[in-house]
């Protein structure tokens, strides 16, 4: 047994989504996200970016009427839930969620890069996943939309935030209690998109 094996099987969120039924432990960050920001209302749409093996839409779906998932990997089927294969970074993905739904009221995104072991390299690809999950935001959210995304924190983070923060009222930087500890991850949380002031 690895030692990352051993340690993720003491770890309490990873025991606790088994409890629970949820499919990955990262469902306890978006819960503990909307505990705290209300980024899902009753009855939206949302768009669900890297979401396989699907603990992010699982949450997602409790309040959406409908989610549209999207992720290279395939993903099991859930209630509530359209999935769609495809690379988020690829222009034809706007055309495949465009076969489902015109608008969305959130966009999520968990997305993560391969990690290659070279920060520099992972922190730059997280960013290049970032951008791509804005560019979705902004094609597809509602005036007034929420927007939030997994980031790895580094030089190219600050600019990031900046080019968020000018498409929505408010943008702010948080950590759930459910990242690891050693994690560089953080969240961009994101509401109000000003869809009459894309940048």
């Amino acid at each position: 047994m690895t030692r990352w094996y051993a340690e993720r099987k003491r770890d309490h969120y990873y025991k606790e989504a088994k409890k629970q039924g949820y499919r990955a432990r990262s469902a306890f960050k978006l819960l503990q996200i909307q505990n705290r920001y209300r980024v899902l209302k009753k009855g939206c749409i949302v768009i669900d970016l890297g979401a396989s093996p699907g603990g992010w839409s699982q949450i997602a779906a409790k309040y959406a009427s409908v989610v549209v998932a999207v992720d290279l990997q395939p993903m099991k089927p859930l209630d509530k839930v359209i999935f769609v294969k495809g690379d988020i970074t690829k222009d034809e993905i706007i055309e495949k969620i465009g076969e489902h739904i015109d608008e969305a009221d959130v966009v999520i995104s968990d997305a993560s890069p391969n990690i290659t072991g070279n920060y520099t390299m992972d922190q730059a690809r997280s960013v290049w996943l970032c951008e791509n999950a804005l560019k979705i935001a902004k094609h597809f959210l509602r005036d007034g939309g929420n927007f939030v995304c997994k980031i790895f924190e580094g030089e190219d983070y600050p600019a990031f935030l900046e080019k968020v923060r000018k498409n929505f009222r408010m943008v702010k930087a948080h950590s759930p209690q459910a990242s690891r500890k050693q994690s560089s991850e953080i969240y961009i949380i994101a509401k109000g998109f000003r869809r009459d002031f894309i940048i």
